[in-house]
């Protein structure tokens, strides 16, 4: 299966940018590999998972999908401490 499959498909609503998002950004958004939510968000409309071992390393995949993403109120609330040690 290529990996631009699935780019012309569409989620409505994307839970790190709150709209509607091609397949395409998910699948290179995290510095050309896969979104932390990829999963998530598109488990139920595509075979996510031969997607993912046919288009990706199990390294790649780990780099992506293993480190737990931070939740919006944690960037807010770094990006504060942030401006108040300027």
């Amino acid at each position: 299966m290529a990996i631009e499959a699935y780019d012309s498909l569409s989620i409505w609503r994307c839970p790190s940018l709150g709209g509607p998002v091609p397949f395409s950004h998910c699948r290179k958004t995290n510095n050309n590999l896969p979104c932390q939510s990829i999963v998530a968000c598109w488990s139920n409309q595509i075979d996510l998972q031969a997607f993912l071992s046919e288009n990706y390393t199990h390294e790649e995949l780990q780099q992506a999908l293993g480190v737990p993403k931070k939740s919006r109120i944690e960037t807010i609330l770094e990006a504060l401490d942030k401006s108040k040690q300027k």
